[in-house]
């Protein structure tokens, strides 16, 4: 008589130190760019277009950082394929696939990686993917 298996699905933890952000308001005409970790399944990060700024979750807050450059690469619905944002603690680097839906109204974000390089120079790198959409 064969012995059944069981099979329990394992956690998979994430290698990002962000915590899961919560549910964010746009604005009227205000577009984001929402990012999920792929390891966890946590939305982590919401990039802002107007003005160009990353939201995460640090602890228990919700930080908005600044961008440190006007990003690189020809921008699709106005996000530039590479995305650089920081303050003291640390910088967190986004490069982005984002592939418009048909009509031009939001997409579908790709092949994207977020590296985040922390005060003591370690560098953490975790993919991710995502949607764009507008209030």
């Amino acid at each position: 008589m064969p012995i059944p298996l069981l099979l329990a699905a394992a956690a998979i933890a994430s290698a990002l130190p962000l915590g899961e952000l919560p549910p964010q308001v746009l604005a009227k005409d205000q577009c984001a760019m929402f990012l999920w970790d792929r390891a966890s399944e946590r939305r982590v990060a919401m990039v802002l277009v107007k003005p160009l700024s990353l939201r995460v979750m640090r602890g228990a807050s919700v930080v908005t950082l600044p961008a440190s450059d006007a990003g690189t690469g020809e921008p699709v619905l106005g996000f530039p394929s590479g995305l650089r944002f920081g303050d003291t603690s640390g910088a967190i680097a986004i490069d982005a696939v984002i592939v418009p839906n048909d009509g031009g109204t939001g997409g579908v974000v790709r092949d994207a990686i977020i590296t985040m390089t922390l005060p003591t120079g370690e560098a953490i790198v975790a993919p991710v993917a995502g949607l764009v959409g507008c209030g």
